[in-house]
């Protein structure tokens, strides 16, 4: 079964054009993602697209997703704030949410340091938590 872990979200679908797309695209219904063919893709306009991150060739083998930093820990200005639950990359924001449910604006102007060893995420957020 595929999981969220597998995928990477592409955004809201809003035109047709599917050249640069993998063979299927992903959309969650009912909880689970479902594939369709990437020349059904008009069906899915309006939709979040997810591909497998095995498709997405990478520009730089050491490249960070978005996704990737789920599970890390964000630091800012030495003070902990919390554990990346979950990454939504569905709007122009994207948004990390905490485990304790708070969201956090995810910016590479807020990025000080990424720790890729101990999966920590040094930030200097310009508004106090």
């Amino acid at each position: 079964m595929i999981s969220d872990k597998d995928l990477l979200s592409i955004g809201v679908i809003k035109r047709t054009h599917y050249k640069d797309l993998p063979a299927f695209v992903f959309v969650k219904r009912d909880g689970l993602f479902v594939p369709f063919r990437s020349e059904n893709i008009s069906e899915l306009i309006g939709e979040e697209g997810f591909v497998l991150r095995s498709d997405v060739q990478q520009e730089d083998e050491g490249t960070l997703t978005w996704q990737d930093l789920v599970g890390y820990t964000i630091v800012d200005e030495e003070q902990t704030v919390g554990v990346i639950a979950d990454v939504d990359e569905s709007t122009i924001n994207t948004l990390a949410t905490l485990e304790d449910g708070r969201m956090i604006p995810l910016h590479e102007d807020f990025i000080l340091d990424i720790d890729e060893e101990a999966q920590i995420l040094r930030v200097h957020l310009p508004f106090v938590l």
